[in-house]
């Protein structure tokens, strides 16, 4: 069979086989402090799929490549790039700060732009900076919406968290309310009763425990919505402990967050009231490997590589 590819220097490096809906699709894996992506170059506009049921298959960890979401890069006009985030589920995510520290660096490595650069991602401006592999920094806009306090339900007993809204929706909840300790908490559980309750939530919300682990430092552990289940971090939710922490904790910037993978974030802040602005986030952005794979869009499957070949 003959494959058609594009180069890969030229954009997104994929081809389809001809007569067939085998597409051969290369990305790059990724993690941001052990939030993990796949990330795919599209700058040219080639990858003619439906991405919700390609992240679906990619970012599946029994059949696929494994990962937290898909991150795909645009041509975007008046914008270095746009990024596009997909939870490993298919749905939209709204913003991804981790991926956006990540895709920050992948466009930087494939010499799409140089370091500081402008991109959009889910309707909103954003700005980082690659220091190098270990430190990536990414601006964000002040958040929509913060609310110290709202009574969220469990059950039969009523519990006090802290609504933020950096392009997507964060509750946080402090240790000795719901929970004694993060690390013993039953995350799992508890977020499910409020990541579905749309009558506080009407979009569902992102759920985050936070305790105080140090003068200006906090653990947190966090419920991905759209990945149903605990990551190993999560960038928006750092940002959303961080101002909860000052809030609640008076903690000032820079909030140093311990995330559940081992690696510290920091989230940098100006405070005037209850207003924050000028919202940075500091962590590492790791490449882990690439590759490519040969995407079946009829059955949503990834096909055998080697198929017929008698050796790799």
């Amino acid at each position: 069979m003959e494959i058609l590819q594009s180069d890969p220097s030229q954009g997104a490096s994929c081809g389809y086989i001809i007569d067939s809906p085998m597409i051969e699709v290369d990305f790059t894996k990724m993690n941001g402090a052990g939030n993990d992506f796949v990330v795919i170059d599209d700058f040219d506009g080639a990858l003619k799929v439906d991405l919700p049921f390609l992240a679906r298959t990619l970012c599946s960890r029994g059949f696929g490549i494994g990962a937290d979401g898909l991150l795909v890069l645009r041509k975007h006009p008046g914008y270095d790039f746009e990024m596009i985030y997909l939870n490993s589920d298919g749905s939209e995510g709204g913003m991804c700060g981790n991926g956006g520290r990540c895709i920050a660096r992948y466009a930087v490595l494939k010499d799409i732009c140089r370091s500081p650069m402008k991109f959009t991602a889910h309707g909103g401006e954003y700005s980082a900076e690659v220091v190098d592999d270990r430190k990536v920094r990414l601006h964000l806009p002040d958040p929509d919406r913060v609310v110290p306090s709202v009574d969220v339900p469990i059950g039969t007993r009523h519990f006090e968290a802290t609504y933020v809204h950096p392009n997507t929706d964060h509750a946080v909840l402090l240790g000795g309310t719901a929970f004694d300790r993060v690390d013993s908490a039953d995350l799992v559980a508890i977020a499910r009763k409020i990541r579905y309750n749309f009558e506080v939530f009407p979009r569902g919300t992102n759920v985050n425990l936070i305790e105080q682990d140090g003068d200006n430092t906090i653990r947190m552990r966090t419920y991905e919505r759209g990945v149903e289940n605990e990551t190993l971090a999560c960038g928006t939710g750092a940002v959303a402990c961080a101002i909860t922490a000052s809030i609640r904790y008076g903690m000032t910037s820079p909030v140093e967050i311990r995330t559940t993978g081992g690696e510290l974030l920091k989230v940098y802040f100006e405070k005037n009231g209850d207003h924050f602005a000028k919202l940075v986030l500091e962590g590492s952005a790791t490449v882990v490997f690439k590759g490519k794979v040969l995407y079946n869009e009829l059955s949503h499957t990834i096909s055998d590589l080697e198929h017929g070949q008698g050796k790799i």
